[in-house]
């Protein structure tokens, strides 16, 4: 199998495992939480839109994650919730990674592989194949669009 199709492979497996592990008995976790979350504004936002955003989004952010020193691209505003953030950053400093992208730096080869799915309810996983390592990372967030913005409004942490 060639590379590029074994990239694909490996990636889309990644994706079909995670929905199967968040669609197993785990479900009445995630549908529990989305449930007991009062409607936001533009709640009517399908989850396609969500989807692309959370995409572009991370687009954006590996990128500039990836960029280096000398190229000073500007740092994308992070969409997450007041909750979401204190998460993110106390993660942060305990494992001295970045656990928007589970890991410490990101490699441009890998912008390419990032993929974002609906899984159910307001959960996404986001899945990029890990250049450096050869293995698929997925990150499950739950995310919304609020007044027009992509708000992120949890995370999964490893």
């Amino acid at each position: 199998m060639n590379p590029t199709k074994n990239m694909k492979y490996s990636l889309s497996l990644g994706i079909l495992l995670l929905a199967l592990l968040i669609a197993g008995p785990s479900t009445a976790r995630y549908t529990a939480a989305a449930s007991t979350q009062k409607p936001t504004a533009g709640s009517g936002t399908s989850t396609e839109e969500v989807r692309q955003a959370l995409e572009r989004f991370y687009r954006a952010y590996a990128g500039w994650v990836a960029a280096s020193y000398n190229e000073h691209p500007e740092k994308p505003a992070l969409p997450l919730d007041k909750a979401t953030r204190r998460k993110v950053e106390k993660a942060a400093a305990e494992t001295d990674g970045d656990p928007l992208i589970r890991a410490q730096d990101f490699n441009k080869r890998s912008l390419p592989t990032i993929r974002v799915e609906h899984v159910e309810g307001e959960w996404y996983a986001i899945a990029y194949l890990a250049t450096y390592e050869n293995r698929c990372v997925v990150i499950p967030v739950r995310a919304t669009m609020r007044n027009g913005q992509l708000e992120i409004t949890d995370i999964t942490l490893p």
